[in-house]
């Protein structure tokens, strides 16, 4: 799996909150924009962990399906 930068994942949130009109979308995104910039500030002392590359895997799909209806 390529190297996931949690500060862009952030960012891409934070882009996304603003292009939705849906309170619930924005809501989702807000949580998982908070989940990104805590394993931002955590992530140099997690590198390196198996619960951690499975957490951001999680995070990645989870991401993924919320940037869906957002993005197109």
């Amino acid at each position: 799996m390529p190297q996931t930068d949690p500060w862009e994942r952030a960012a891409e949130c934070a882009r996304a909150i603003q292009a939705t009109r849906d309170p619930k979308m924005r809501e989702m995104l807000t949580h998982l924009q908070e989940l990104w910039t805590s394993l931002g500030n955590s992530s140099p002392f997690l590198t390196g962990s198996i619960f951690t590359d499975h957490m951001v895997a999680s995070m990645n799909k989870i991401h993924a399906e919320l940037m869906r209806p957002v993005v197109h």
